[in-house]
């Protein structure tokens, strides 16, 4: 199964299932069982044990992308998954409802990490400077409105979830990858560079 650890989220609906034990390792067996690590990792790859500070998205989304995009009614979220991950961040809803949500969580998971997952539909690509992929859940018709775009950050990364069902009267004709990559184009450059 190739799923990433992921909550549920109550804002923008049911969208990705979580599944941390396809992620998070383990130690070296012994007589049959699991030693647990003294660290946590993800593929392989050492996880940090806290959300990257310095960029909070509640506060450091600039209020011009807010009001360019049309999004309101913040409610902040944190999001703790078996085995250490964590996200940390906001959900806004396009105001007037007729539009897609946005989700900008600060996680302990990094830009690596998602690109081991090898998920359908990744692309690869530069923003502000820092090492970002975009990616679905799953391939397919029905998953186009839904996208994750993550930004590399120091001990982590800034994740940006995009739903944009086509129902959606003002931008159900539009990607959500799309959207979330414009909305990384635009978020991103507020990252301080010591992060």
């Amino acid at each position: 199964m190739n799923r990433l650890v992921r909550p549920k989220y109550v804002i923008v609906g049911p969208t990705l299932v979580m599944v941390a034990a396809s992620l998070l390792g383990c130690g070296k067996t012994t007589d049959g069982g699991a030693v647990p690590t003294t660290s946590l990792s993800v593929n392989g790859r050492e996880l940090a044990k806290e959300v990257p500070s310095g960029f909070d998205p509640c506060v450091d989304v600039p209020a011009q992308v807010l009001t360019e995009e049309k999004l309101g009614s913040k409610k902040p979220d944190l999001t703790e998954a078996p085995g250490g991950v964590v996200w940390k961040g906001c959900d806004w809803v396009y105001l007037g409802g007729g539009g897609y949500a946005m989700s900008v969580r600060m996680t302990n998971l990094t830009v690596a990490m998602v690109r081991d997952r090898k998920f359908p539909e990744s692309n690869e690509f530069t923003v502000g400077g820092r090492e970002a992929i975009a990616w679905r859940q799953e391939a397919g018709r029905s998953t186009k409105d839904v996208c994750d775009v993550n930004v590399a950050v120091r001990g982590g990364s800034m994740e940006i979830n995009v739903v944009n069902p086509p129902s959606r009267r003002e931008t159900g004709h539009l990607d959500s990858c799309d959207i979330a990559r414009s909305l990384a184009d635009k978020i991103a450059p507020s990252i301080p560079g010591s992060l």
